[in-house]
């Protein structure tokens, strides 16, 4: 009953999109059994953030970046996603997801793709979709052993503010939990 005859039906989806490909890949598919691919907007909240929404128009709207923004002028590109909070009251979700998923699947994917991607033919969410695509179907994806070799997990343990309290202190938070909640 969401939808109606009139007007214009949308379906707005935030991440976490599934907790793995087979599950994405069923969401999508129930998604699609309701909704046109053109009504349903998956959303990543952090892309609202004032300076991840300058990065296009400093990216293509200044010409001497413009031109120089390539494999030719810019040797290695880091980027840091960091928050001097605790996780307040989203311990019921942070637990169950942690650092790597809702930070990194989601809101340090988006931002590397609006970094590396080549400028798309329009600004369009379909061409700037398929411009991140592209840079997304060229990552390298990593075996077990790369991993281990290549990625750091951490958690968070006690400030030296008063206030700071580690991860496992937190309200809802199980005192036992191996969640991560740093990622490099």
């Amino acid at each position: 009953g969401l939808m109606s005859d009139t007007g214009y039906n949308r379906l707005m989806v935030e991440k976490p999109f599934g907790t793995s490909y087979k599950t994405a890949e069923e969401l999508q598919n129930q998604l699609e059994s309701g909704f046109s691919d053109d009504q349903i907007f998956r959303i990543d909240h952090y892309l609202g953030k004032e300076m991840v929404q300058n990065i296009p128009a400093v990216r293509f709207g200044n010409p001497i970046l413009d031109a120089t923004w390539n494999k030719n002028y810019i040797k290695n590109v880091q980027v840091t996603l960091a928050e001097q909070l605790g996780v307040e009251e989203r311990a019921g979700y942070y637990n169950t997801a942690g650092a790597l998923l809702d930070m990194i699947q989601n809101h340090a994917f988006q931002i590397v793709g609006w970094l590396a991607m080549e400028k798309p033919s329009s600004f369009s969410d379909t061409d700037i979709r398929a411009a991140k695509n592209t840079v997304f179907s060229k990552l390298k994806m990593y075996d077990e052993r790369e991993i281990v070799a290549n990625f750091v997990r951490g958690q968070y343990g006690r400030g030296r503010e008063v206030w700071q309290k580690s991860y496992t202190e937190e309200p809802d938070v199980p005192a036992d939990s191996k969640n991560d909640t740093y990622v490099a």
